[in-house]
């Protein structure tokens, strides 16, 4: 089962310094606002915020719902419930659904997912994001160029990745 897109979120006292930090390291900012930077490098993502209470891990992408039926199902206690929510209460800028819990050492998890994150176009984004990244990580790594060109013609040309 897919449980979304993860991403590391993390209580920043100033975002300013944090973001050039992660920057020095190779991070692209993806998204920017005055409480909050997201970046991203290859396939790890980190979401830099002024407001959280504490660190947690975001997954994005997937119905919250489905996600806590489907951990219930598999016999684990959960803490919270998924709940909807229309897009004034956070901000946000469609509805959505959400749900905090906490793994079993008490590390904040966060299921959070809106109308713009689910369905076929969604689908297509997310899969085009992850073939980008996997290459942004093939050439981290220092794969070869001979194994980048036949990932770019042989995965990325073919799913129509860009």
């Amino acid at each position: 089962m897919y449980v979304g897109a993860p991403t590391l979120c993390l209580k920043v006292k100033d975002l300013d310094r944090s973001t050039a930090f992660y920057q020095a390291l190779g991070m692209e900012i993806q998204r920017s606002s005055r409480t909050g930077v997201g970046l991203r490098r290859g396939s790890f993502n980190i979401a830099l915020m002024t407001f959280l209470e504490r660190d947690l891990l975001n997954f994005r992408g997937v119905d919250a719902f489905a996600i806590y039926d489907f951990l219930q199902e598999n016999g684990l206690s959960l803490e919270g419930e998924p709940e909807r929510y229309a897009k004034e209460k956070y901000d946000a800028d469609v509805d959505g659904a959400c749900w905090t819990t906490k793994d079993p050492d008490g590390h904040e998890i966060f299921f959070d997912t809106n109308e713009n994150e689910l369905g076929e176009d969604f689908e297509q984004r997310r899969l085009t994001e992850l073939l980008n990244n996997t290459e942004q990580d093939l050439v981290d790594i220092g794969a070869s160029e001979e194994c980048l060109r036949a990932f770019r013609e042989e995965v990325l040309f073919k799913f129509g990745a860009t």
